[in-house]
């Protein structure tokens, strides 16, 4: 999908709801899809691919059931609407610390990967996370107690809070 039909998909589900969004309030773009701020203070993520929107979708829904707000320190996003049709999410907006975008984990089954590969990952991680990686593996392995094996931990989905 192009940026152009996934602000149309937020649009249309604005419209829905009474709220207001346009391409200038664009708070982030990749490849599983774009979110906006609405003149609500909400968040609104428009999918490019089903799969990611359903489990990401299901991952905002078992924080909601678990009442889980934050994880080790880290705010996640809490729902607050959903469009199937539209594969649209809306969501509360958070600061950091915070963690987010779910639509490329694994649910309830633990990714079958080669050793070789996952020891290449979590090098990799060690490198890019530098210090702040023991914190992030215990924060991985939190959402594992949930069901969620979380494979996108780069940091600008897993932001600390900033230095003072």
């Amino acid at each position: 999908m192009t940026n152009t039909e996934l602000l149309r998909s937020a649009q249309d589900y604005a419209a829905r709801r009474s709220l207001e969004v346009n391409d200038a309030m664009r708070l982030g773009y990749g490849n599983d899809g774009a979110v906006w701020l609405t003149n609500m203070q909400t968040a609104i993520k428009a999918f490019a691919r089903i799969d990611n929107y359903r489990i990401e979708l299901e991952c905002y829904q078992r924080f909601r059931n678990e009442k889980i707000t934050h994880i080790r320190g880290f705010e996640v996003p809490q729902l607050i609407d959903f469009d199937n049709e539209l594969a649209v999410i809306e969501m509360s907006v958070v600061k950091p610390p915070f963690l987010l975008d779910f639509g490329k984990v694994h649910l309830d089954k633990r990714p079958d990967f080669p050793a070789e590969s996952l020891q290449e990952w979590r090098d990799e991680m060690k490198e890019l996370w530098e210090g702040h990686w023991p914190e992030v593996r215990l924060l991985l392995a939190a959402l594992e107690r949930y069901g969620i094996y979380y494979l996108d931990a780069k940091p600008r989905n897993i932001m600390f809070a900033p230095s003072s």
